[in-house]
């Protein structure tokens, strides 16, 4: 009896050890791609807390305003996106998957995917820290610092080559999925 409840214990000890998956998946630039609206470089112009009913009652929000380029079309675009939390700290809102301070201060180089949300009413909504990567310059010309394994750049890339990776996976993308991406040409 005495060693049945032994083996008992050892097995709930053992089971309640292993490892449980993480919910976050790794994603590449197309399976980023495929569920966003667009990719936007340029120069942070603007940042500001703002709140919506969604997740919840009086949820807080990072709003940034970007001057840049989308990627995606090509074209000249200054372009607002939010993301859930906020790095103010009297806000007192900080969400684990929000995009970090050094990525997203004004004045400061950034490349953000993000996707129109009804909930948000229409606003662009960057995921989590997987949608926002800081642009810094090394070796004389920018570079998307990467974040590491499981994400779109998972290492320093040069921004040139980002433009023509984003550019050739837009391109792909409008040949095999069947809705109408956006900078697709009609």
């Amino acid at each position: 009896m005495r060693i049945t409840r032994c083996v008992v214990t050892l097995v709930v000890a053992a089971v309640a050890a292993l490892p449980i998956g993480a919910a976050i998946k790794a994603m590449n630039l197309s399976e980023v791609m495929s569920i966003t609206d667009d990719v936007v470089v340029g120069k942070i112009i603007s940042k500001e807390t703002v709140s919506f009913d969604h997740p919840w009652p009086d949820a807080i929000y990072t709003k940034l305003t970007i001057k840049g380029e989308s990627l995606r079309s090509g074209k000249a675009i200054v372009k607002e996106v939010v993301f859930h939390g906020s790095q103010d700290p009297s806000d007192n809102y900080i969400v684990s998957e929000m995009p970090e301070l050094k990525d997203t201060r004004i004045g400061g180089q950034i490349m953000v995917l993000s996707s129109s949300t009804k909930e948000l009413g229409g606003r662009n909504l960057v995921y989590s820290l997987a949608g926002a990567y800081r642009i810094e310059s090394g070796f004389g010309e920018p570079v998307v610092i990467g974040k590491g394994e499981g994400f779109a750049f998972s290492v320093n890339t040069k921004l040139s080559d980002v433009r023509a990776s984003v550019r050739s996976t837009h391109e792909t993308l409008a040949k095999t999925v069947k809705q109408s991406l956006p900078g697709q040409d009609k």
